[in-house]
């Protein structure tokens, strides 16, 4: 049984997460309501960024395969 617990709960992708709730908790002296508010915060902030973050390398690929164009002659520049 230990043997199962060490390889299924000590892994970093398990444990720093609840340690970081457990901080989060202590820091808030325990009220749920304060820590359900500041998860669904973070949640939001980490998809906000998720989002832009996605949008805008479909941007740099989007800008990448526009020609140049020289500003004197409106031709395709070919530098």
């Amino acid at each position: 049984m230990r043997a199962l617990i060490e390889r299924q709960l000590y892994r970093p992708a398990v444990v720093l997460p609840l340690l970081v709730l457990m901080r989060l908790m202590v820091t808030l002296d325990f009220n749920l309501m304060q820590v359900t508010f500041v998860v669904v915060m973070k949640g939001s902030q980490y998809m906000f960024q998720a989002v832009f973050r996605h949008r805008h390398d479909q941007a740099d690929r989007s800008d990448a395969r526009k020609p140049q164009v020289h500003a004197m002659h409106d031709k395709t520049c070919h530098c």
